[in-house]
């Protein structure tokens, strides 16, 4: 009997220690982050916000860690193959999502995205935002948005975008397509630096992306690119000559794209913790600050908990604008 109660005894006492050497063990973990190289996982194809963003802070991150990020693109359904593929990959902090609004917005979007963002993801940080801004190639006729409406409502037209389910796709949908029934047809691409491509080659007449895409500015100064409006409160300083929503039609209407980094649900709170600081450091850094203020992305410092709340509001909102348009990815 004796016996058995010892064994009974050695058994709850290994079950009531087990919680503690896991929990000894994720703090080993995290303390000994990061011990080998760390991917930066962008949903999108090469040449947009996002893959400028992971590159940039990348950079940064790796030299001030001693170590090594690899950015790998993994574009595809609109952003969904990428995003799911972090989702699936060990919460160990060595494989990090950097992607967009596109994030918050195709759950509701798509039939099946494949992704929880609120279980699946621990949240770390919002690494940048910029507006939307509308531009078309130089030969078209058009030098407004109510010169570009009437062409809508007169010919066919087609719009390029980074994908299904980004800010400036819903943003087309939703003021010209739903609000002043222009009917344009969208052609979707995997990512901002495609989209952008067709554009400037007149393969699409119309252009929709985050202001922030690379590139982007430097084609509006040159005359490549004829910016029509931008979906910002004020004008922007690097493009004052070009109006606001507001100012173009559309009163009161904002939207920007946010640059976000996520990590699979599970991950040890020192590593988010950690990546939070990273990133919140590369902010403040000179080559950092310049070379986001040089494309147009705006930043401020903020937490793993903040930010996660943030996209719980987003979630929502992007949520009931695709109920409004009614638009539905395949």
């Amino acid at each position: 009997m004796m016996a058995m109660n010892g064994k009974a005894w050695s058994l709850a006492s290994a079950a009531a220690l087990l919680p503690c050497l896991l929990s000894s063990a994720a703090v080993h973990a995290a303390e000994a982050w990061p011990s080998k190289p760390i991917r930066f996982v962008v949903p999108f194809a090469a040449g947009g916000g996002a893959d400028f963003t992971g590159r940039l802070y990348g950079r940064y991150l790796a030299d001030a860690w001693g170590g090594s990020v690899l950015v790998e693109n993994r574009p595809g359904a609109g952003s969904n193959i990428g995003t799911q593929f972090v989702a699936q990959a060990p919460a160990d902090g060595y494989t990090v999502l950097v992607t967009s609004t596109a994030f918050a917005i195709n759950p509701a979007l798509y039939a099946n995205a494949g992704y929880d963002p609120i279980k699946g993801f621990e949240a770390v940080v919002n690494a940048g935002y910029s507006p939307t801004i509308l531009f078309v190639h130089p030969s078209m006729p058009a030098k407004t948005v109510k010169e570009l409406l009437a062409l809508g409502r007169s010919r066919p037209l087609s719009y390029a975008s980074a994908g299904v389910g980004t800010v400036p796709f819903l943003t087309v949908e939703y003021l010209f397509n739903l609000v002043s029934k222009a009917d344009i047809t969208h052609v979707p691409y995997g990512g901002a630096g495609p989209a952008l491509q067709a554009v400037l080659g007149g393969h699409v007449p119309v252009g929709v992306a985050t202001y922030a895409t690379p590139g982007l500015n430097d084609r509006f100064e040159a005359g490549k690119l004829r910016p029509l409006a931008v979906m910002a409160a004020k004008r922007t300083k690097e493009r004052p000559e070009v109006p606001t929503a507001s100012e173009a039609g559309f009163p009161g209407y904002v939207d920007s794209t946010w640059q976000g980094v996520f990590v699979p649900a599970g991950t040890p709170p020192a590593i988010v913790e950690r990546l939070n600081a990273g990133f919140n450091e590369a902010m403040k850094s000179s080559v950092v600050s310049e070379a986001l203020n040089r494309i147009g992305f705006e930043r401020e410092p903020n937490g793993a908990r903040q930010f996660a709340d943030y996209v719980r509001g987003e979630v929502g909102r992007w949520a009931k604008v695709v109920k409004e348009t009614g638009v539905k990815a395949n």
